[in-house]
This record gives C-alpha cells, structure tokens and sequence, in this order.
C-alpha cells in the first residue's frame, strides 16, 4: 500500500471504528500527521505568530485529524487481535503527571508498549473484529 491509497483509506475510514488496518495504514498516516503539524509549524513560525496564537492555532488543526487518528489506531489494535480501547493506556500516564508530576514514566513506558503494538505484525486470515487488511 502507498502513501497516498493509505491516507485516503484512514480519511474515507474518518470515523470506522471496526474492522482491522495494516500496519502501512497506520504508520503511513502517522507519517502524513508529523508532514502535516511540520509544514503546518513551519508557515506559522514564518509569519511570526505569538505563542498564544501558535497554541490554539495547532488545536484547531488538531480537530481534522483527532477523529481519524483514534479511529486508525483501533483498526490498527483490532488487527493485532487486541480491542481498540487499550489506546486508553496513555490517561494513566497523564492523571499520574497531573497528580504526582511523575507521569513522564509511566507514560514512557505506554508509549513504548504503543510502539510495540503498532509495530507487530498482524494476525493472519479472520478475527474477531474482521478480515484480514489488504498489504
């Protein structure tokens, strides 16, 4: 799959939360995100916006992508056999800095355990949440 077909599948998938992505799915959207928030970044640096502005700025093109990006990553866990709520994982990490100002491990550690899952190959023919993604 190219980058392309794997950003109009994630975008014309916006809100499915069933069934399953492969891992070039996933990973080729991550990859349009960071492309997006660089450029995005970039020409808001250029014209020299206060912080304040490049804060709120960043959420409002936050709210094009939230949607599909959770989306996404629970196709994602689904292909791996997993339910797509475990990207919960990260409140934890977010309550405990909060809180405690301890949360950098604890979401460290998630983080880790994301990449892992996102990285694992998935499973093979059906599942429960469907069948196996195109390559």
């Amino acid at each position: 799959m190219g980058f392309i077909e794997a950003i109009k599948i994630c975008l014309g998938k916006y809100a499915q939360f069933n069934g399953r992505a492969s891992r070039s799915e996933f990973w080729y959207f991550c990859l349009a995100v960071v492309i997006y928030f660089f450029v995005a970044g970039l020409l808001l640096g250029m014209t020299g916006v206060s912080d304040e502005v490049f804060d709120l700025a960043t959420l409002v093109l936050l709210i094009p992508i939230f949607i599909p990006g959770i989306s996404v990553a629970a196709r994602r866990l689904h292909d791996i056999n997993q339910s797509g709520w475990m990207q919960c994982i990260f409140i934890p990490g977010f309550v405990a800095d909060e809180f405690l100002g301890t949360g950098w491990v604890i979401y460290a550690l998630t983080l880790a355990l994301w990449a892992f899952w996102f990285s694992q190959t998935g499973k093979k023919g059906k599942n429960r949440f469907g069948a196996q993604p195109r390559k």
